[in-house]
């Protein structure tokens, strides 16, 4: 199957999948997935360029993001009645190694980049990056933000999330507030193409995908010297409000998990490192 044939394919498999009645982000999730997959492919679908196609996106992906397209991708091929390819693909291996937290000094540098570039996309990057930063949000629910989820000047509303629990109200922190409304105020205009509900939109109008936002995070982490990723901020800020004492249950509450599951992605994602245990032992000894 060419990548054609393929995408066609896709387009009829969602389709059945929209009227079984998945949920919208459920659908979004399953399109990111399959297209990534399908547009990654060098030639037609082959056991080889499937091969070929994971070992370059494990390159610069994990193995669990590595692993979920590949489950997709089965699904996939299930769907449009291709089983027959499935046995001579392997799933990819791999251990996801722990994720890491930015530093204060790797932060400094990335809003000095941040705040010196005043183009239009310039301005979106920034207010996107603070967003992740303080806000803790997930790359998919930045994509969907409209200019009226900004219920207040520093609250941002989130009504479209993974689960019932990831619509949420998030306050934040400066210099966040400010800097999403210079963009509305300064970058949007140039970006607006007609007219549009979208809080972030492309260079020519159109919504932002995740993978929009995973390139210009590249492209932003080769300027500053270090790799940017979207999900690594809110590693950070889950880690940030560890180290303030802030309650768990608040936590969870701002960053869309259920309360059943707190205190296990807590686990998940607080990345203590040697200060902060030497800082936990003279506090209990003191």
């Amino acid at each position: 199957m060419n990548r054609k044939e393929l995408e066609a394919k896709a387009e009829e498999w969602l389709a059945i999948k929209e009227a079984e009645g998945l949920r919208p982000d459920t659908l979004r999730s399953y399109r990111d997935h399959i297209f990534t997959f399908i547009k990654g492919l060098r030639s037609d679908l082959t056991p080889f360029t499937f091969a070929a196609f994971f070992r370059d996106y494990g390159k610069d992906h994990s193995p669990v993001s590595a692993r979920q397209i590949f489950g997709m991708a089965r699904m996939f091929l299930r769907g449009v009645e291709r089983e027959d390819l499935i046995p001579k693909m392997k799933k990819p291996r791999g251990e996801a190694s722990p994720k890491k937290v930015y530093s204060e000094g790797q932060l400094r540098a990335l809003f000095q980049v941040l705040r010196n570039d005043r183009t239009h996309t310039g301005m979106r990057d920034y207010a996107i990056v603070c967003l992740l930063r303080f806000g803790g949000l997930r790359v998919s629910e930045v994509c969907r933000l409209r200019l009226d989820d900004l219920t207040e000047r520093d609250t941002v509303k989130i009504r479209d999330g993974k689960s019932r629990y990831a619509v949420r109200e998030v306050p934040l922190p400066a210099p966040a507030p400010s800097v999403v409304m210079g963009y509305i105020a300064r970058g949007r205009p140039k970006l607006l193409k007609g007219w549009s509900e979208l809080l972030f939109l492309t260079y020519d109008g159109r919504e932002l995908s995740r993978e929009t936002v995973r390139m210009l995070l590249r492209r932003t982490g080769e300027e500053v010297g270090f790799p940017l990723s979207a999900h690594r901020f809110r590693h950070t800020w889950v880690t940030d409000h560890v180290r303030a004492r802030t309650n768990p249950t608040i936590i969870g509450r701002m960053v869309g998990w259920s309360p059943k599951s707190t205190y296990d992605m807590l686990g998940t994602y607080a990345h203590p490192d040697l200060t902060d245990l030497r800082a936990a032992q003279e506090e209990a000894f003191r």
